[in-house]
């Protein structure tokens, strides 16, 4: 009777028949309440119906009938992972061991989420060693590897996936955006594409390819991705943040009325709420509302100031540390007179490093490669430590940077890096290639500070953005080591400021042109005629004509920046006026 019940158990679960399946295996619970499956059988039901910590219950009783049972804890694994608990599934692995492939791939699941990236490596690798045809570890394979910086590893990873399983939705959707980030932007998109075409109601997929048509500054295109998400999900955070970066003014009363009703639904001070915010306030700026506007960047940035804190103390600590490894300018130890030569365009985000990116764009054999994180990756191990940048260690730097580089036209003589913290690595930056150039974008610092206000950016690095007090605080800290770098490599760093940008085109285009060391073209002076992607938060403001409506604009705005305001130290910024 109980192998009929198994069979017929078996039978429910391979049809989706999840409720009848839990039906029979807690009636084979009260016949034989010593047998760990139909325990097992309960949790998976349960889990499949969502229902995750009464399916972790369920796993957890068939493994106290028999603490040996691999698939139930291999279960409990997966079901903790999905919950968030992620320490308890990598204790639950432990009696596994390294031996079972699925234990490898569930434990670098674990370590991933917790953001510990050598032990989730570790695991991944030994994982696709046991198996190299399982597309869901070769999968993770690429996002660890992408969350180390390392993206033509991780496009590796993602394509061996795709050998294994080429319609895997969810792996077409993860290489399209380091194809993006190596220049290869068409291989990227059609990914995206064909990623949509197999799996049309798939969310993830058309929010990557509305993306990847904002980076081409096809917005319409864009705009037709996101409105068919919200046809899916009419309270989608992400489309809807999207949108209001694109939509034309006369159908922005429909997307109004549309975020309002997703933030009513949307769980308080959350991501999604606060992302909503954001989307509300370009809105209802758009729309004139400054009031109401005003109002939605307080609770956006006051939900991700609590969801994502800033540590003063240790960014003060971080950057004197850095610092300290650079009393004096170094001796040159890295790569001297290599081609292609690396232009860093650096500064505080929002300070205008994407207009100049954009110009060097149009110059003659040059390729931008965007922001590229291999800079903080690379030099992790550094700033965590006291140790002195030595030769051998730039010399491996410069190795190891050169290696992450994407592919380039055989006749490129220089590439833009602009990445805005690189700021921080101008003293490795210059040690390791002193024949680099480093462009400093200046702005005034309360129109920075409005910018970033309006913005919600990616990832946990700009947390500082999120609190008025503490933008303050980062902002000395960059002026600080600014004028420390400037001090130990003078005339070696270009200054431009964004006002100039924006009032002088041509000017400042030729001045960047001549420090860089190249034929200034007129082109140089009209970045919006670029047709470079734009990966970063200007991808729809860089299309536009350079223009000065933005300066000053933080005068109409003293209310809703009055905590900055009193906290900015005006001493380290000369020249401002009020």
């Amino acid at each position: 009777m109980v192998s009929n019940d198994l069979s017929l158990a078996a039978s429910f679960l391979s049809s989706g028949s999840h409720r009848s399946a839990l039906k029979l295996a807690k009636r084979m619970q009260r016949s034989s309440p010593s047998d760990p499956l139909p325990w097992n059988i309960a949790g998976i039901c349960l889990s499949a119906m969502n229902k995750l910590p009464e399916a972790i219950a369920q796993f957890q009783r068939a493994l106290k009938v028999d603490p040996g049972f691999t698939d139930a804890r291999l279960n409990l694994a997966q079901t903790l992972i999905l919950a968030g608990r992620y320490e308890q599934a990598i204790k639950a692995m432990q009696p596994i061991g390294s031996k079972d492939q699925k234990a490898s791939f569930f434990l670098a699941q674990a370590y991933f989420r917790l953001g510990d990236m050598t032990p989730a490596e570790t695991a991944i690798d030994h994982s696709v060693l046991l198996d190299d045809r399982f597309a869901p570890a070769l999968n993770l394979q690429g996002l660890i590897r992408l969350a180390q910086g390392r993206e033509c590893d991780a496009i590796a990873a993602f394509e061996a996936a795709l050998t294994a399983d080429p319609n895997n939705v969810e792996t077409l959707v993860n290489i399209s955006l380091p194809l993006a980030r190596q220049n290869r932007h068409q291989d990227g998109h059609r990914m995206a594409e064909r990623a949509v075409q197999l799996a049309p109601t798939h969310i993830g997929a058309r929010l990557r390819l509305g993306t990847s048509f904002m980076e081409k500054g096809q917005f319409p295109e864009a705009e037709e991705q996101f409105l068919e998400i919200l046809n899916l999900e009419p309270s989608n955070a992400q489309a809807i943040a999207q949108l209001s970066r694109i939509t034309p003014r006369k159908r922005l009363a429909h997307l109004e009325r549309s975020a309002a009703k997703a933030l009513r639904k949307a769980r308080k001070s959350s991501m999604d709420a606060a992302e909503i915010q954001f989307a509300l306030s370009r809105i209802h700026d758009v729309g004139g509302d400054l009031a109401a506007a005003a109002k939605a960047r307080q609770d956006a940035n006051g939900t991700l100031a609590k969801l994502l804190h800033y540590d003063p103390q240790a960014d003060s600590h971080e950057t004197a540390r850095i610092l300290a490894k650079f009393p004096t300018a170094p001796a040159v130890a890295g790569q001297t007179g290599t081609s292609p030569y690396p232009i860093y365009v650096l500064g505080l985000p929002r300070s205008g490093t994407s207009l100049v990116e954009a110009m060097l764009s149009r110059a003659p054999n040059v390729e931008t490669l965007g922001e590229r994180a291999a800079t903080g990756f690379l030099l992790s191990e550094h700033l965590a430590s006291d140790d002195c940048f030595s030769s051998q260690d730039a010399e491996a730097f410069a190795k190891n940077h050169d290696a992450l580089l994407p592919d380039m036209a055989p006749d490129t003589v220089a590439f833009v890096d602009k990445m805005p913290e690189n700021y921080r690595y101008i003293g490795f930056l210059k040690t390791a290639f002193p024949q680099c150039k480093i462009i400093h974008v200046i702005r005034d610092p309360r129109d920075t500070a409005l910018s970033m206000w309006k913005t919600h950016f990616s990832g946990r690095a700009l947390n500082y953005t999120y609190d008025q007090e503490a933008m303050a605080h980062r902002f000395a800290l960059h002026a600080r080591m600014m004028a420390h770098w400037k001090s130990l490599f003078p005339g070696q760093i270009l200054t431009v400021s964004y006002e100039d940008l924006a009032t002088d085109p041509i000017g400042s285009s030729q001045a960047i042109a001549s420090y860089c060391g190249m034929n200034w073209v007129p082109e140089m002076a009209a970045p919006e005629g670029s047709d470079a992607p734009t990966l970063t938060a200007s991808a729809s403001q860089i299309r536009q004509p350079v223009h000065n409506r933005s300066i000053g604009q933080w005068r109409q705005h003293k209310e809703e920046l009055a905590p900055f305001l009193a906290a900015l130290d005006a001493s380290l910024w000369p020249g401002l006026t009020g």
